[in-house]
């Protein structure tokens, strides 16, 4: 006998079904609370300097596997371990960037069940899902569609290996200088204003090979230039709620 239910959360794509867990009503999600200690005028409109003014939140989901043939939970285990996104009915269209997961486990009385507590503590705010990047050349405009201010990551098309260029958004310019004797051998450069680094399709380290700011994007629209050897830029925006 299976026993389903219509609710369900995902970690990193893969549901909780695939490990026999039934998910009882997810929760609701409560309210990034702000740190009062560092609250200061103006910090939600701050869209250049990352704030840390908000707790993270969790959710906790009360799940179940009935009817277990043994009480071996490393198949659970397993699929709780080094995630990094959550999904889940009733919040559809966004998602949660996981920090840490807990979970505890009993056996009802009755013998049929094994039930699972699992606590998952996320970032503040929730993320647009399946959010497709935008791409501009030489000059246009960028939305942020959600309501907070973005942390977005710039892959910038350059039109030689080496050399200097420039991505301005909303005024702010970020210069980059690559020398002739480091080129990027596939002529792309990223600028991740998420981690705030700068790095090859390879991994490679250039952060040292930019000046400027890392600029994330205010809610609604941004104007962006590019300049010198940056031709285009796809800008996977990273779009965020309350």
């Amino acid at each position: 006998m299976e026993v389903t239910s219509k609710d369900w959360f995902a970690l990193d794509g893969v549901s909780c079904s695939t490990v026999g867990l039934y998910c009882d009503t997810p929760p609701v999600q409560i309210m990034a609370e702000r740190k009062g200690q560092n609250y200061y005028v103006g910090s939600d409109e701050e869209i250049y300097k990352d704030d840390d003014s908000f707790s993270d939140i969790s959710f906790r989901f009360n799940c179940y596997a009935f009817f277990p043939e043994s009480f071996d939970t490393s198949a659970v285990f397993a699929y709780l371990q080094n995630k990094r996104k959550l999904t889940m009915s009733r919040n559809d269209g966004y998602y949660f960037r996981i920090r840490n997961i807990q979970c505890s486990t009993s056996e009802k009385a009755d013998g049929s069940r094994i039930k699972y507590q699992i606590t998952v503590k996320c970032a503040p705010f929730r993320y647009i899902d399946n959010e497709e990047a935008v791409v501009i050349s030489g000059s246009g405009v960028v939305t942020n569609d959600g309501t907070r201010y973005c942390k977005p990551v710039y892959t910038i098309a350059l039109s030689a290996n080496y050399g200097q260029g420039t991505l301005t958004v909303n005024g702010h310019q970020l210069t980059i200088t690559i020398p002739e004797s480091n080129p990027v051998a596939d002529g792309k450069f990223i600028v991740d204003a998420d981690i705030e680094m700068a790095y090859g399709t390879n991994g490679s380290n250039r952060t040292m090979q930019t000046a400027g700011i890392f600029r994330f994007l205010a809610v609604g629209q941004n104007a962006v230039t590019l300049g010198g050897i940056c031709q285009s830029v796809s800008i996977k925006r990273n779009g965020r709620c309350y």
